[in-house]
């Protein structure tokens, strides 16, 4: 059986709120091999970033992980010094954040910052880490990379920042990398070329992906396994294929009812009723009970029992009704 690259056990993630600490991500296990691609979905403020960031230790102020365990290689990152975790970032893992634009420095050119990040990780002189740089903007299908060396970011398109994201997070070669929502606000058709330059990046490095995103149709694109995470936890997962074509979980199957088809129906776009809970005050028993169509009693009393159907899991009592979608 292959290793984890990455494993998560029990993760906890809070922010102080006065004398107490808010949970934001609550239990979360995560699993990830060498070369696989993993999609972790579901609503904004379900936990996707937060888990994410805690895995960099790059938290937020006020945000702490008040328990669990995250391995990469069998290292516990909870217990990296400041120095071994830079190290780390960039060289082993790197991670594309939500927004280039504010994630690039607006004051350095595109070929300082990457040459910077070559530099930090790599023994190669100026002209060296240049020509790497170059070597990365061709990698991920900037024209004239050259020229685009000298240029700024915000002279560049949303669609080209973000490849160089793309460029900076895999400058080094990393094992993993974490794309959160690499192509949001993005247009469709270059959202499809950030996809596609996704996978064959994967495919010609071999790397690893924790990839993150509301989008359901990308994350069964890209993804060989999925996880569902709603108000802090997860709710599902599993085989993307399998999951998406009988989810045990009613979040998931309304996720799904929400993606848009192009079966010529007029009638109004699915959605789902009510709103996530707010974060420190989750309601008794199943957190997603107000707003799920099959909830019971016994729902918004006790926390629902983790169920398997094959390798499949739901946080779910009636996981076990649920037929193929």
């Amino acid at each position: 059986m292959t290793e984890d690259l990455l494993r998560i056990d029990g993760l906890h993630v809070g922010f102080r709120s006065g004398d107490a600490m808010r949970s934001v991500v609550r239990g979360v296990d995560l699993r990830i091999a060498p070369g696989e691609v993993v999609g972790l979905v579901g609503e904004s403020g379900s936990g996707k970033s937060m888990t994410a960031l805690a895995i960099m230790r790059l938290l937020p102020p006020g945000g702490a992980v008040t328990s669990g365990r995250i391995s990469f290689r069998g290292r516990n990152l909870r217990q990296c010094s400041a120095g071994d975790l830079n190290r780390l970032r960039g060289n082993q893992i790197g991670m594309i954040f939500q927004d280039p634009l504010t994630a690039l420095n607006p004051a350095l050119s595109i070929g300082r910052q990457l040459t910077d990040a070559i530099r930090t990780h790599q023994p190669l002189g100026r002209r060296a880490a240049m020509a790497r740089a170059e070597e990365l903007l061709q990698l991920v299908g900037i024209p004239y990379p050259r020229q685009r060396l000298l240029a700024y970011p915000h002279e560049l398109s949303g669609g080209m920042r973000q490849r160089v994201m793309i460029a900076l997070a895999v400058s080094c070669n990393p094992s993993l990398l974490i794309a959160d929502e690499p192509t949001t606000a993005l247009d469709v058709t270059v959202q499809a070329q950030v996809m596609d330059l996704l996978d064959r990046i994967r495919s010609e490095i071999g790397i690893a992906i924790l990839f993150i995103s509301h989008n359901l149709e990308l994350v069964a694109e890209i993804s060989t396994r999925v996880t569902v995470m709603y108000a802090g936890r997860v709710v599902e997962s599993g085989d993307v294929r399998a999951l998406f074509a009988s989810p045990r979980h009613p979040y998931t199957r309304q996720l799904l009812r929400c993606v848009p088809r192009l079966d010529g129906s007029r009638s109004a776009m699915p959605t789902i009723p009510g709103l996530p809970p707010t974060t420190g005050a989750l309601p008794p028993g199943c957190p997603f009970a107000p707003r799920c169509d099959l909830a019971e009693s016994r729902c918004s009393a006790q926390e629902p029992p983790i169920r398997w159907h094959e390798q499949q899991m739901a946080v779910c009592f009636r996981a076990d009704e649920m037929v193929p979608a």
